[in-house]
């Protein structure tokens, strides 16, 4: 039910009706409980049981993996040391070990064997953008997408670099899934102060001009598993998103539109410098 101030709530209705001789209906009564409160705890353990299963399968599947990915990525060790190796061919090589190298990083957390509180490191903002976009050359090859990457240049900060890159890397494939063919994305990154208590921070937009997302779904994209994608999405992308600019002290916002005159969605990223 809609309360007066606008907010729904979860109500029990239990009503019963009295009746006269013969069975003529005279008048009924019953009671009105709200149980939002419950509603919500039980919804919170759904959510917890789900996200604990998923944990348990991705264990599961990093495990399987593991053995493989490793032999593989020797092999490549030993085919980029190959003295007649051709450069275009190490090239090649050297871009496929750097990726596999990443998938085995996101491996290795999901076992738990990775140690990120001795990861942190000095990164470079402008390096962790390009590699987050080199990811999806061939998609935005595909789309005939166009990049635009401005702002500030030299921008450093103490991080996690992998979790920087996962978090630009989610928000680009969400504008390349958005827009249209010859659609674009905007990403921008500048350095500010914080009007409330002077710290420094730096500021990451992605913008995109795509079909935007409707002001009834907005509240739920930061929510695992909610996804817009159909079969397509896991709902993951954007809660691993929020959870990592989060752990980093950050903050993540967006706006979008989905009018016909001016469409698109912004996220907005802000991280302690």
């Amino acid at each position: 039910m809609r309360g007066k101030d606008g907010n729904y709530r979860w109500v029990s209705n239990l009503l019963s009706v009295h009746c006269g001789t013969g069975g003529t209906p005279l008048y009924r009564e019953g009671t009105l409980r709200d149980i939002t409160e419950k509603k919500t705890a039980e919804q919170a353990l759904l959510r917890s049981a789900t996200l604990a299963s998923a944990g348990r399968m991705s264990a599961a599947i990093a495990h399987e993996i593991n053995n493989p990915l490793a032999a593989v990525t020797n092999l490549l060790f030993l085919a980029l040391h190959h003295p007649d190796l051709p450069e275009p061919v190490r090239e090649y090589i050297a871009t496929a070990d750097a990726e596999l190298n990443r998938i085995a990083l996101i491996t290795r957390r999901a076992l738990g064997f990775y140690r990120e509180a001795n990861a942190p490191a000095l990164v470079s903002i402008d390096s962790i953008l390009d590699s987050a976009i080199d990811l999806f050359k061939h998609q935005i090859h595909a789309r005939q997408a166009h990049i635009v990457k401005d702002g500030d240049t030299g921008l450093e900060l103490t991080a996690v670099g992998g979790e920087l890159r996962q978090i630009f890397s989610n928000l680009i494939s969400n504008s390349l899934d958005a827009i249209s063919e010859q659609g674009q994305i905007h990403i921008r990154a500048r350095r500010g102060r914080s009007a409330s208590n002077g710290n420094a921070y730096i500021r990451v937009i992605v913008a995109d001009n795509g079909r935007g997302i409707s002001d009834e779904i907005r509240s739920q994209i930061f929510e695992p598993f909610f996804t817009t994608k159909g079969t397509v999405g896991t709902g993951l992308g954007l809660w691993v998103s929020g959870q990592l600019v989060e752990k980093n002290g950050g903050t993540i916002r967006s706006r979008s539109s989905t009018s016909p005159e001016r469409h698109g969605t912004v996220f907005l990223v802000e991280l302690p410098a």
